[in-house]
């Protein structure tokens, strides 16, 4: 008989079964060692594990409620029914706001943390293989804390693996924010030191161009908002070049082919879905419509049709004030179209739509989480934040080509503060629903500039109007945590 028991609010919940049913209803991340990670074949599948677990993490609304909802680009779709409203109108709630408990990021962090204390053990056929095993374990932890970091800023911070109820460690407090960020950045050497390979691997895991992302993202937001300044804003243009210099990624020739072909040469670091697996990306779900919602005349032609009720939309403030900003911008209809038939108009954002396989719309496309684009954005606005802004621009233009189809949209006589904008700007619409508005208004100093439900509220909830309150389970479940200051 089972009986389960919560060890920790933030941490998975372990569970006694008998012997006999174990391995049939244990999540690998807590077998313990007598169990598994014996041999080079189950380390293989332990780190495989780990980002179906970082998969599963990320692949609902909280992707966007995480990442974008706050940002003030979003509203209700079709099918809305605002349970998203104190995320749009940035009135988080310790109670009621979607988005607050951290422990399936915790969940994952457990299972690199246990490929970080077990590969070291294991007898590997070949040495390299071990490496990079441990590069991928190290990148995703980082990956994670960054997460934490910037959602809730003081978190735990937890590097060995909970495996018994006995472990001492499970009712950690949150650490100060700029301990958390010393160790994201001990991970992320660590994962370039073991990443051997230097291919492309493959880019729904770790390589040494998606640590070099994720590093130049992490140094750009060190220097900004934790006093790092010029020395860490070098280490992220170091870390952009890193991934420009190698031939293997690249811009595609169009915007809209960086999103319609799946594993492009743009695509650095991804979240995988196919039909083999029955995986399917749910909130790229969210964006479409249901066939009883689009007359039949329409469906898929031009409104697409999907399996989900449209839940989540841009709204007028984004279209407007960035989308269509510049008619010549040949983003806007891969990120949103609208369609008037029949005296109704359909709105809808435009990626992640998937494919039609025997007349059934499939949300397969994979989310990107890094593309090459963002390591040009990166060494502009690290380039600029040092003064270098003739050659900020320089590469700001890379992306506005594309865009834009001019050479030097932007001029070379901007000033360090127009730049800054201009690669904001460009940022906000480049990577529209890729998860990164709400923080890039963050890092750039302008969330209470420009979010218009922010503007003036820079006191608010004691100041932390900018963080997460801690979900009420895990406040109960570890005695430890205390609340986010202002909830």
């Amino acid at each position: 008989m089972k009986r389960k028991k919560i060890l920790i609010g933030f941490l998975i919940a372990l569970s006694l079964w008998s012997c006999d049913d174990i391995l049939d209803t244990t999540p690998f991340s807590v077998i313990t060692s007598q169990n598994m990670w014996q041999t080079e074949s189950d380390a293989k599948a332990g780190v495989v594990g780990m980002y179906s677990r970082f998969r599963t993490t990320f692949n609902t609304e909280i992707f966007l409620i995480w990442f974008e909802f706050r940002s003030g680009f979003w509203m209700n779709g079709a099918s809305g029914a605002g349970q998203w409203d104190n995320l749009y109108l940035n009135t988080p709630s310790s109670t009621s706001t979607p988005g607050i408990n951290w422990s399936d990021i915790y969940k994952v962090i457990n299972q690199a943390n246990l490929a970080i204390k077990y590969l070291p053990e294991i007898d590997f056929s070949v040495e390299s293989n071990r490496q990079n095993l441990l590069a991928d374990a190290y990148f995703m932890r980082a990956f994670c804390y960054f997460t934490l970091a910037r959602l809730w800023g003081d978190v735990p911070i937890v590097i060995e693996p909970v495996e018994s109820l006995d472990d001492p460690n499970i009712y950690p407090a949150r650490a100060d924010v700029a301990d958390v960020f010393t160790q994201i950045k001990a991970d992320i050497d660590l994962a370039l030191t073991n990443m051997v390979d230097v291919s492309v691997r493959n880019r729904v895991m770790a390589s040494r161009a998606g640590i070099n992302m994720l590093k130049a993202d992490v140094y750009l937001w060190t220097a900004k908002r934790l006093g790092g300044g010029s020395a860490d804003l070098a280490v992220a243009q170091a870390a952009s070049e890193a991934v420009m210099a190698d031939a293997n990624y690249g811009l595609t020739t169009t915007y809209d082919e960086a999103f319609r072909v799946e594993q492009n040469k743009e695509v650095i670091f991804s979240i995988y879905f196919t039909t083999t697996e029955g995986s399917q990306n749910q909130f790229g779900q969210r964006f479409t419509y249901q066939s009883g919602q689009v007359a039949a005349a329409y469906r898929n032609n031009p409104v697409p049709i999907g399996s989900s009720a449209q839940w989540h939309v841009f709204n007028t403030h984004y279209v407007n004030d960035y989308l269509s900003k510049d008619a010549a911008d040949t983003r806007k209809i891969t990120n949103y179209q609208t369609f008037t038939g029949g005296g109704k108009t359909y709105k809808w954002v435009n990626k992640y739509l998937g494919e039609i396989i025997s007349g059934t719309r499939n949300a397969i496309s994979d989310t990107r989480i890094y593309r090459y684009a963002e390591a040009i954005l990166f060494k502009a606005e690290a380039m600029n934040g040092q003064g270098n802004t003739t050659d900020a621009i320089i590469e700001l233009n890379k992306i506005a080509k594309r865009a834009y189809g001019i050479d030097n949209y932007y001029a070379s006589t901007l000033t360090q503060a127009e730049v800054d904008a201009a690669i904001l700007h460009e940022r906000l619409i480049e990577f529209g629903a890729e998860g990164k508005s709400w923080f890039d208004f963050i890092r750039f100093g302008k969330a209470f500039e420009l979010i218009p439900t922010l503007v003036g509220r820079e006191n608010d909830y004691q100041g932390n109007i900018l963080l997460l309150p801690v979900h009420p389970s895990t406040l109960t479940n570890n005695i430890n945590i205390v609340q986010t200051p202002g909830y």
